[in-house]
């Protein structure tokens, strides 16, 4: 694949932050060494994200690509993998608020955005003038058409039919009238319709065979609807009979499979692409009957040496690791112990002495030889790996690196 524009990335990636200063949103910085941070951060491997989209495009044929990144891109920092994946010519973005398609913008990205978020009347004139594509499924259309008469431009839009998910599009044993409100209305372009599959093999069959019979019935009545497109991560693995005109792939790209069963399969080889760091704030020596934490949450049995980290749940670390799960130092599995309480975390180092203020502590990610995976400290959580990548908090750093793997 060809290897990864640094030097425009970079420029855009200095004009992302120039935004998110003056919005207040985080900003997204290139680098960071353990010495320099005095709090946690997450390392995003751009390398990770270009590995996983190439490996998708293959599995997909080719088809256009539309990722998914909503949720601020899985917690993995929005418009720094907005900006990414446009520079690798990603064809299109998902997102799932009009305050992230507008932050995209903003931030200088400017392929095609998909909103497959709500909106409102005030906020569909910001929509059509910044050329966000938004889903509609009711007659709230018109508010679009309105915006687009206003402002003496197209707006752009993409028909989303539940298929049986349930949750939000038009029904599609209604579908058919509303597409022909929406083909009749000179104000609006329609880009594309789509579904959401339930992931459930035989009702997905089900779901793809009343899609496909809304868009015949539309087609053979000279409505032209632009892409198809039905797959998500799991659809693209699973299901290629699905995979149309377009595909969208969300947690994949990101390094991570949408189930334990695709992630036992393995059809494709993906790469994580974030870490959880946090340097080691404090080491100490327990003398028998010493305590760590509320409650004396940890009591010292015997002497022995303790690491307190500056990570805690409130940047996404998960309070179930505590006595259960263990944080890489100096490339070693270090017991977690204690409580893991808002800002700090303990380690128990036992007779080690090789650990010192200031040391980088991972949370999730690969230090030396040795790696704890996302899906490891989800599963000690009892979350899924989404939630883990999802609830990481949106003030924290991130940082986005090369590991060179690609």
């Amino acid at each position: 694949m060809p290897g990864i524009d640094r030097r425009r990335f970079l420029a855009l990636a200095a004009a992302g932050a120039a935004v998110a200063a003056r919005s207040g949103a985080p900003a997204e910085q290139e680098r960071i060494e353990p010495k320099d941070s005095s709090g946690p951060w997450l390392e995003i491997d751009l390398d990770a994200v270009a590995w996983n989209l190439a490996q998708l495009k293959e599995a997909v044929g080719g088809r256009p690509i539309m990722g998914v990144i909503k949720c601020n891109a899985y917690g993995h920092g929005l418009t720094g993998v907005g900006r990414f994946l446009e520079a690798q010519g990603i064809d299109a973005l998902a997102v799932v608020s009009v305050a992230e398609a507008l932050a995209l913008r903003q931030a200088g990205v400017r392929c095609p955005i998909l909103n497959l978020g709500p909106f409102s009347a005030a906020e569909a004139v910001e929509l059509v003038r910044a050329g966000v594509s938004q889903s509609v499924y009711t007659g709230q259309f018109s508010d679009l058409a309105a915006a687009a008469r206003k402002l003496g431009r197209k707006a752009e839009v993409q028909i989303k039919i539940d298929t049986g998910l349930g949750r939000v599009g038009v029904p599609h044993h209604r579908a058919l009238p509303l597409i022909r409100e929406i083909a009749a209305e000179g104000g609006i372009a329609v880009e594309g319709v789509f579904t959401s599959l339930t992931e459930d093999e035989e009702f997905d069959r089900e779901q793809l065979r009343r899609f496909l019979e809304v868009c015949e019935t539309a087609r053979a009545e000279g409505i032209d609807l632009g892409l198809r497109h039905a797959a998500s991560s799991a659809g693209i693995l699973a299901f290629p009979e699905a995979h149309l005109d377009m595909v969208r792939p969300g947690i994949t790209l990101y390094g991570h499979y949408p189930s334990e069963e695709a992630r036992g399969e393995r059809k494709i080889e993906l790469r994580p692409a974030m870490q959880l760091k946090a340097p080691v704030l404090y080491v100490k020596r327990l003398r028998p009957g010493d305590g760590v934490s509320y409650h004396k949450a940890f009591v010292a049995e015997r002497e022995t040496n303790v690491a307190t980290l500056a990570v805690g749940y409130s940047d996404g670390c998960p309070q179930e690791s505590a006595g259960r799960g263990d944080v890489l130092i100096g490339g070693r599995r270090r017991p977690m112990i204690a409580a893991v309480t808002s800002n700090h975390a303990s380690a128990n180092l036992g007779d080690a002495e090789d650990v010192k203020i200031g040391d980088e502590a991972v949370v999730f990610g690969r230090q030396g030889g040795e790696e704890i995976s996302g899906e490891e400290v989800a599963a000690i959580a009892g979350v899924s790996v989404y939630k883990l990548l999802m609830q990481m908090n949106p003030l924290l750093p991130r940082r986005f690196v090369s590991s060179g793997l690609h």
